[in-house]
């Protein structure tokens, strides 16, 4: 039965082997690969910053067509759908793991603490989401 996999993208070197994990995966068994950004109105200091949701998602958008249109040309037999969602990532991720036969993350994203081994977020997912996941390194 083919597979339906999610893979968290966020711009990061990281997301984007994720993302070329999941397609080598779905060469491999069959399937469709689900690449999903999730952005927000980032808050400091309980005040909103002055760029404008318009913006914000326009540029979300464009990083993530410039991931997913790169993937297509590395594999070009693989059906590869991109997913803009606005939200907090982990609870936007985990909804979305529920129509997912597997997630897929990269250890570390854009976070603040650059060192650590595996993200914040990558870490969550692997506790809160419906479905099995895979951390690519």
């Amino acid at each position: 039965m083919p597979q339906t996999v999610l893979v968290g993208v966020d711009g990061s070197d990281e997301s984007v082997r994720a993302l070329r994990w999941a397609a080598n995966q779905v060469r491999e068994v069959g399937g469709i690969v689900h690449a999903a950004m999730v952005w927000h109105q980032p808050v400091q200091f309980g005040y909103r910053l002055p760029t404008s949701d318009a913006e914000l998602e326009q540029r979300a958008r464009k990083s993530l067509d410039a991931v997913v249109d790169g993937i297509k040309t590395e594999f070009p037999s693989v059906d590869v759908r991109s997913r803009l969602v606005r939200g907090h990532v982990v609870d936007e991720m985990v909804a979305l793991s529920k129509q997912a036969d597997l997630l897929v993350v990269g250890n570390k994203g854009h976070g603040a603490f650059t060192g650590m081994m595996v993200g914040s977020v990558a870490l969550k997912l692997v506790h809160h989401a419906a479905c099995p996941v895979v951390v690519v390194r």
